[in-house]
């Protein structure tokens, strides 16, 4: 039992350290054998019950003037050595808490899915050491101007200046320490934010199992105009270092670590399987922690006209470097990728697009599918991304809260205000920002990705969702049924939760009916589609966060039996 709960928490520690995906929860099903994995015939179309409290901020009476507040950032001038002299220039972002909140952290910390803050930025051509940056009618706000606040909030300030790094973390951006204000709305509150610290670069751990990848890429280099590498954590099994070992060449497994996740967290995973007598847990091979990252988040290993061909230079220069310097077995056979999440998602397109490059994908709650079923959109005939056609707001983000109610804490039009509030020109790292990133082409007269919708009103654009469409899984196999197909029930597995936090069951659940549909209708002409180990289960009662480690418990047992059928594994 202490082995079991030991391997639960390097996998959750893994890939559930983001943004994106719901805060850790224990499994609300208990952990099944593979033979014993439930799984239940679920509706696609869920009728989620918002029982948050109203929002905090609220507008001002018709003809009703507030006090203007005046919030002021400075960069003092005895912290001027923070300021790089070539990124003076970029957007001051603001951040608020209310004190109140149920959420956990610092102010930028956000945005947060579990209580929704007011966020709100301004372009800053030049940041002079000593000078104030005022917070005015120019700054994008969200959901109101802070003349609307009426209690009390931390507030936190950072000067986001890096085009390398995703998001407003991102090393090297200048940040505020947090500051509580009492604001009141019948009075003009002065507020002055001071940058006294700049983030640190992440730091890469040294331990015996452990080796750090950071080589340059020529194609992504190119493509961008400066140096762009590839970085992973490579974490080796025991014997790996073994002269005497009996297994000299090994077996990798890449993973993708989900939305917000690096490379760094080969970390976690090193420490943990290095600790005697968890080897039985884990399939004897090298572990390849992959880093998903672009400066406009999660690019998925997609080649996309905004991150360049992310997953051709995978293939053709990270691959063949790691197999080159390490003893690694060079067969698709011996090559499986697995992720969660956005790691999920990118799992079952690098298995699908390179089938001679990797032979198997073990994705848990992968993105959408199926962008007919885009959380609760349907992408090819919704005409909005926010409401629905009986036009309740579309939620974006659910927690169970009993057998059959549900805590709907944001909605899609409050998670893409916020992204519009930290970046109004769509590079804000975020989610739909990062989606854009993947799947869009750069928008006319613009050299960023062209947004899914408008993102004031939530009309969806239909030129984006052309583009989009290419990249639609699920559309593709149905396309494309000896090919795609094929290799997806032959090589990939996907294993949701009924209630994943991002109704991410629902895409999941149409692919599965649609491989089943087709397979009958084979049956019918007399035909037999093939049988394999690929599956979609959607497991009972699971959300996005509690059916990871029902999900690696199966995966594991099956990572082992497909390494060992092609000789590669003990």
């Amino acid at each position: 039992m202490l082995f079991g709960l030991a391997s639960l928490l390097v996998v959750q520690i893994l890939v559930m350290q983001s943004p994106r995906q719901s805060p850790a929860t224990q499994p609300s099903v208990a952990p099944a054998s593979p033979s014993t994995l439930p799984a239940t015939p679920v509706t696609v179309d869920p009728a989620p019950q918002r029982v948050d409290k109203p929002p905090r901020i609220k507008p001002a009476d018709d003809g009703v003037a507030l006090p203007r507040d005046v919030i002021t950032v400075v960069l003092p001038v005895e912290s001027a050595d923070l300021l790089d002299p070539k990124a003076r220039s970029g957007r001051m972002i603001l951040f608020f808490k209310a004190t109140e909140s149920r959420v956990q952290g610092d102010p930028s910390d956000g945005p947060f899915f579990d209580d929704p803050q007011p966020i709100c930025s301004a372009d800053v051509a030049k940041l002079t050491p000593g000078a104030p940056t005022s917070i005015d009618d120019l700054a994008v706000w969200w959901p109101g101007g802070s003349e609307l606040f009426d209690g009390e909030y931390q507030v936190q300030a950072i000067f986001d200046s890096s085009n390398v790094e995703r998001g407003h973390l991102a090393a090297g951006n200048l940040i505020s320490k947090v500051t509580t204000v009492d604001f009141q709305r019948d009075r003009s509150d002065v507020v002055v934010l001071d940058l006294t610290e700049k983030i640190p670069a992440p730091t890469l751990s040294e331990l015996d199992n452990l080796e750090w990848i950071d080589i340059s890429s020529p194609s992504l280099s190119a493509m961008a105009n400066r140096p762009i590498t590839h970085r992973a954590g490579v974490v080796f099994p025991r014997g790996y270092h073994d002269l005497k070992a009996k297994r000299r060449v090994w077996p990798t497994i890449y993973v993708i670590p989900g939305f917000g996740g690096r490379w760094t967290d080969a970390t976690e995973l090193a420490r943990i399987t290095s600790l005697a007598g968890l080897t039985a847990l884990w399939p004897q091979a090298v572990y390849v922690i992959l880093d998903p990252e672009s400066a406009l988040g999660h690019h998925g290993f997609v080649d996309s006209v905004a991150n360049g061909p992310r997953g051709a230079a995978l293939v053709s220069e990270l691959v063949p470097y790691l197999e080159d310097r390490f003893r690694l077995i060079r067969d698709p056979s011996a090559r499986i990728v697995t992720g969660h999440s956005s790691g999920g998602w990118t799992s079952v397109w690098l298995a699908l697009n390179y089938p001679l490059v990797f032979g198997a994908a073990f994705a848990s709650s992968p993105d959408p599918l199926d962008f007919s079923a885009f959380q609760t959109s349907d992408l090819y005939k919704d005409e909005s991304l926010f409401v629905g056609d009986d036009g309740s707001d579309r939620p974006s983000f659910r927690l169970p809260v009993g057998p059959s109610h549900e805590l709907v804490p944001m909605l899609v039009r409050e998670e893409i205000g916020m992204e519009q509030a930290i970046s109004p020109q769509g590079t804000s790292g975020e989610q739909w920002d990062a989606w854009a990133a993947m799947f869009s082409p750069i928008a006319e007269g613009s050299s960023t990705p062209r947004r899914l919708c408008d993102p004031r009103t939530g009309s969806i654009d239909p030129v984006t969702v052309e583009s989009w469409s290419h990249f639609d899984i699920a559309r593709r196999i149905r396309r494309d049924w000896d090919g795609w197909g094929k290799l997806f029930v032959e090589r990939v597995r996907v294993i949701v939760g009924e209630r994943d936090s991002f109704y991410l069951e629902r895409a999941a659940i149409r692919l599965r009916d649609s491989i089943d549909e087709h397979a009958r209708e084979l049956a019918i002409a007399g035909m037999e589609y093939p049988a394999g180990p690929g599956y979609i289960a959607i497991v009972a009662k699971a959300s996005h966060d509690s059916v990871f480690p029902i999900a690696q418990l199966r995966f594991n047992d099956e990572m082992r039996a497909w390494l060992k059928r092609s000789g590669n594994h003990e």
